[in-house]
């Protein structure tokens, strides 16, 4: 492969809020009014924090994010990034060592991003600093124009477990119960893994496996929409973990590839089941077989704690934007990212086309990001029956549903699996979105959006709503409305 926000007016809270407010000025003056000079430095990076700093803590409500001003900074009850990290921005003139030594920090990174307009620091806090400590103090620097948490994202989808699947009556095969998320944004989701199949000729030395249908084939009308596009020319980015590029399924379409993590390209199942949900060409149909994929690897570790950080996922969208790239696909989920939006809005201005997953934090949970970001489609998962998945986020920010439970897939060393989740769902809208750009290359978000509602299989209640979007998509009908009336029946 979280905030709510309720504005409770009352005289009496009105008062409490105040006097918070107060005493959190009066800490951070405090704070930063008792930093002592800079000593000597021992390395050009790095010095020591002051011996007397407090380790503070805001003082914040459960399940709010306050910004203050340059900062943001994690609720109490935010987890979700990297404790000893912190991304920043300097003001112009500001002096990068001068900074680092003020807040005890070690320079991990600089880079810039143009998406998001800015160049920010990566860096390492020193043992015993409080990162929300740091941030309410950098919220009142003139020195930074702008610091947050590197945040922590998860893959919407997990690895199998070793039981039997009560789903499916596959001799060998092995699943995993579904079980709630709850706020988290990560899933522990049936995901099926098909067993090795005696191979069967096909004449001329060639063979193939005996493969379940794929039930998505024939309920997106994908033979009807392959005549008449199959995403050819068309460059679609997957940010995610690794891909297997040796895959049967994925062989020559990966046009270009890039490892923000650590440069090993270590293919991973998730990557590798969301780049077949889009450009499969063997024993599977992709939406868009003939799409060149650009795969930013930003998630590492394994498959059942593979997390990215806002620093690499800024950098994988940066170099997939640098690499022409039309389409982005986001199956991952997280909290609100201030940086991440920034670049979300810039790649819409460029006239990217992202896709993400709205998340599988359930029916209850609070807006996942960057699904819930308005600069991108949000995609919600349904089944074989257009029953919504039980686990998906819901909200008025989902635009479109897509097949997400039980969806034939591949993943490394040649293997195939059953996999559910709004991660899938997510590739598969990129996919259809493919086969639109080639047909209409100047489409943009709120075309590709406009698209999809209005050629979308209307599901629950009448009309958009929160658990389908505007519906479930049709690859067939979507086509016949960006190709002249002449083309769009094959």
């Amino acid at each position: 492969m979280l905030s709510r926000f309720r504005a409770v007016v009352s005289l009496s809270r009105g008062v409490v809020a105040c006097g918070l407010l107060v005493g959190l000025a009066l800490s951070a003056g405090a704070a930063l009014g008792q930093q002592p000079q800079p000593g000597r430095e021992t390395q050009p990076r790095r010095a020591q924090p002051p011996a007397a700093a407090p380790t503070r803590s805001m003082v914040v409500p459960p399940g709010a994010t306050p910004q203050l001003g340059r900062a943001m900074v994690p609720a109490l009850d935010e987890t979700r990034f990297v404790p000893d990290e912190v991304l920043f921005e300097l003001a112009p003139s500001a002096d990068a060592d001068a900074v680092l030594r003020r807040y005890g920090a070690t320079l991990i990174a600089r880079q810039r991003f143009d998406l998001a307009g800015v160049t920010i620091i990566r860096a390492r806090l020193d043992a015993g600093r409080d990162l929300r400590a740091v941030l309410l103090q950098m919220g009142e620097d003139a020195s930074i124009a702008g610091a947050q948490p590197n945040f922590l994202f998860d893959l919407q989808q997990q690895s199998p477990s070793q039981t039997t699947s009560p789903q499916r009556g596959l001799s060998g095969a092995v699943g995993g119960a579904s079980t709630a998320s709850g706020s988290t944004g990560q899933s522990t989701l049936p995901t099926l893994r098909l067993p090795d199949s005696t191979p069967v000729s096909r004449g001329l030395g060639a063979t193939r496996r005996v493969l379940p249908p794929q039930y998505t084939v024939e309920k997106l009308h994908l033979p009807e929409a392959h005549k008449l596009a199959t995403g050819r020319g068309v460059r679609v980015a997957v940010i995610d973990s690794g891909v297997d590029m040796e895959h049967a399924e994925l062989k020559g379409s990966v046009a270009g590839y890039l490892d923000a993590v650590d440069g090993l390209a270590t293919p991973h199942a998730h990557g590798t089941s969301m780049a077949t949900a889009i450009a499969a060409h063997g024993e599977l149909q992709g939406m868009a077989p003939a799409v060149r994929l650009l795969v930013g690897r930003a998630f590492g570790g394994t498959q059942a704690t593979a997390n990215g950080k806002s620093f690499q996922i800024l950098t994988a969208f940066e170099w997939v934007a640098q690499q022409r790239a039309k389409i982005v696909n986001l199956s991952f989920a997280g909290p609100r990212d201030r940086l991440f939006a920034k670049a979300l809005a810039g790649a819409r201005q460029r006239g990217l086309i992202v896709v993400a997953a709205a998340g599988n934090g359930g029916p209850k949970a609070a807006p996942l990001y960057p699904g819930a970001d308005p600069n991108v489609i949000a995609v919600t998962a349904t089944d074989a029956e257009d029953k919504a998945f039980a686990e998906a986020n819901r909200g008025t920010y989902v635009a479109v549903a897509a097949p997400g439970v039980d969806v034939l897939t591949a993943e490394p060393e040649g293997r195939y699996v059953f996999s559910s989740g709004t991660s899938i769902a997510a590739a598969h809208v990129s996919g259809l979105i493919a086969l639109l750009v080639e047909k209409q290359p100047e489409l943009d978000l709120d075309g590709a959006r406009k698209v999809l509602a209005e050629s979308a299989v209307d599901l629950g209640s009448k009309g958009r709503d929160p658990v389908f979007g505007a519906g479930r998509i049709d690859a067939q009908s979507a086509l016949a409305r960006v190709l002249p009336v002449a083309t769009a029946r094959p």
